[in-house]
């Protein structure tokens, strides 16, 4: 996915973001290869600055991929619990090898439509990382707090989806990204409603949201 930062300054922080972890190099270097989307080195270390934050005792995430965010989380907070939502039973079968290879088998990886697995849990969790179907964000937003305490964190990544968002001129267009375009501009205005939420949208990559409830 093309970023919506300048390109020499990407390279620039993705250089600097290099991570020296050896389990996360070879996650990296199979998503390349295989072509798997998994958050860029900028975002994974906004993300672990996050989770360092927070410290959430408790994470939801709603799109596992080869589950290197979950590792990422995991890594930088052991004592999470860490319940991540995957729709690809192939891609699911991948991130339960490398929770294993890693010892993260107290990683529960529920395989199923993310929509429909958050409607059947009951739980409440201290951060929900949101990276799955850019169109649904709003669902899984609206789902999303019934699960959360009020100082709870709902973090969201590619909001901003190449920067297609702000473009005016896409409208006039048929395209087949629109109904996507349309319903995340639909999700940033929902989330930007200072009567509700506090939420601050982060121009890396390609966007990242976090939002807490008043």
């Amino acid at each position: 996915m093309n970023s919506i930062v300048n390109e020499k300054l990407q390279e620039y922080l993705r250089d600097l973001s290099k991570s020296n972890d050896e389990s996360i190099i070879k996650m990296e270097e199979y998503a390349s290869e295989n072509h798997v989307p998994i958050v860029e080195s900028e975002v994974r270390q906004l993300l672990k600055m996050i989770v360092l934050l927070k410290k959430p005792k408790k994470i939801l995430e709603i799109g596992t991929a080869i589950g290197y965010s979950s590792i990422v989380m995991k890594k930088t907070f052991p004592e999470a619990k860490i319940t991540t939502v995957e729709l690809n039973e192939k891609s699911a079968k991948i991130a339960r090898e490398n929770f294993d290879k890693l010892g993260y088998n107290d990683i529960d990886l529920i395989v199923g439509d993310a929509y429909e697995v958050m409607q059947n849990l009951d739980d409440k969790y201290d951060m929900i990382f949101i990276d799955a179907a850019k169109g649904q964000y709003l669902k899984y937003f609206e789902e999303a707090q019934r699960l959360i305490y009020k100082d709870s964190i709902i973090v969201c990544d590619n909001v901003l989806f190449r920067g297609m968002v702000c473009e005016e001129k896409f409208y006039a267009h048929r395209h087949r990204k629109i109904t996507i375009v349309k319903r995340l501009r639909e999700f940033l205005k929902v989330i930007s409603d200072t009567t509700k939420y506090d939420t601050t949208i982060i121009p890396i990559d390609d966007g990242m949201s976090i939002t807490k409830l008043k």
